[in-house]
């Protein structure tokens, strides 16, 4: 059994399974952030939400949205953390558009 040093900040046990292919033990909030918020915003349940909501600043989620949410998080999860982050319907508009022009399979296929 790994013995954690006591200043070590972990995720709470309730979502290491979140976090299947690797020791949640080990995950540090700090260090491992954007996994973290990535998987919670994607797959987490209400009480994740909850933590993560409590866990990280508003800011730090936003950044989070906007240089990798914006790449990797379906269009729904996108739109929804956007609401939750108090994002104008006019500007969650604007970046759901452009990331599903941007990153839309079809766009980029080759036609005869």
């Amino acid at each position: 059994m790994q013995i954690l040093p006591e200043n070590k900040k972990t995720i709470p046990i309730q979502i290491f399974n979140l976090f299947w292919e690797y020791a949640p033990e080990s995950i540090d909030i700090d260090a491992h952030r954007d996994l973290i918020i990535a998987r919670i915003t994607e797959r987490g349940s209400w009480d994740s939400m909850k933590w993560l909501l409590q866990t990280y600043s508003k800011e730090q989620i936003l950044s989070f949205l906007n240089k990798k949410g914006i790449q990797t998080l379906p269009l729904r999860e996108l739109n929804y953390w956007l609401l939750m982050m108090g994002i104008s319907s006019e500007e969650r508009d604007q970046i759901i558009n452009k990331t599903s022009e941007s990153n839309h399979v079809w766009n980029n296929r080759y036609s005869y």
